[in-house]
């Protein structure tokens, strides 16, 4: 019979203590981690504001600057995934954020450290930072690029909602990790009537919902139940089509040779035991199976 000290004893125990205690440290660790990472703020956005009002630049956006006087400072920018861009013997400069004005006197002031007299002027050139989202029961949902004054109703109009959408029950959710906004938007009534009450201005990354009506409802969950017993039935259909071509094509003698009634050779199709692999056997089928004498 093994023995056991009392001083490996003690050790096991010790340790047998400490897993659970390391076990919740590893925890409380991640949970730390996990907290760092969630948004505090809008819709999570690095860069927020209401475009509607002033717009601010952001990543991807395109400018371009213009000094009548000193041509040598007219350039275009693009900027960069870190809010960043380099000008001409200036350096890096972080731009991300910054409306048109703001960043109008940030570059006159970087620019006159060469020239005194610099005067920049800067025009957005393509907007990349912007957007909006629709989704639901529409034809045309997804991302959409924010150009402003757009509203609720354009949106909607735009997006061209289906026969099982629920066109009085439209919401705008306007995201916030603590206090998220979901108002609703009768745009049937809009569209017929002409009540605009609901019709808000949408602003960058709103979100626009189109739920589906009861039938759209019963549509949906049919679908759900349905779609994988149609994907059985066509995969099972397919190769049912595959085993008869391939019969087909071997009983067509294409491949006859000696062997069988009339020097005709038959083929038969044998299933691949590997999906990545595709195998056609080609064995001799007696003719007499077939009732062939």
């Amino acid at each position: 019979m093994p023995s056991v000290t009392y001083g490996s004893t003690r050790r096991a125990a010790f340790v047998h203590l400490l897993a659970p205690l390391a076990f919740a440290g590893c925890i409380t660790s991640d949970d730390g981690r996990v907290e760092q990472l969630l948004n505090q703020r809008g819709f999570g956005a690095r860069y927020t504001g209401d475009s509607n009002e002033q717009y601010y630049l952001g990543i991807g956006d395109q400018f371009t600057t213009n000094d009548d006087q000193h041509p040598e400072f007219n350039d275009v920018f693009t900027i960069r995934p870190d809010g960043v861009i380099d000008a001409k013997n200036i350096g890096e400069i972080f731009v991300a954020g910054l409306t048109i004005p703001d960043l109008e006197e940030t570059l006159t002031r970087r620019y006159r450290e060469f020239n005194p007299n610099a005067q920049i002027e800067v025009q957005l050139g393509v907007s990349q930072s912007k957007w909006f989202y629709i989704d639901g029961e529409v034809n045309a949902g997804g991302r959409k690029p924010f150009t402003g004054g757009t509203t609720l109703f354009d949106a909607v109009f735009e997006a061209a909602p289906t026969l099982l959408a629920d066109e009085d029950g439209v919401e705008l959710i306007r995201a916030d990790p603590y206090h998220p906004l979901v108002m609703e938007f009768d745009y049937d009534d809009m569209l017929k009537g002409g009540w605009s009450l609901a019709n808000a201005e949408v602003r960058e990354n709103d979100i626009i919902y189109v739920p589906p009506n009861l039938f759209g409802y019963l549509t949906n969950y049919a679908t759900m139940v349905f779609s994988p017993v149609a994907i059985f039935t066509q995969a099972i259909f397919s190769a049912n089509q595959l085993v008869f071509s391939v019969n087909t094509f071997g009983n067509s003698g294409r491949f006859g040779g000696a062997g069988g009634r009339g020097g005709r050779r038959i083929f038969s199709y044998v299933a691949p035991s590997r999906p990545a692999s595709c195998a056609l056997a080609l064995a001799p089928v007696d003719p007499a199976l077939l009732g062939e004498e």
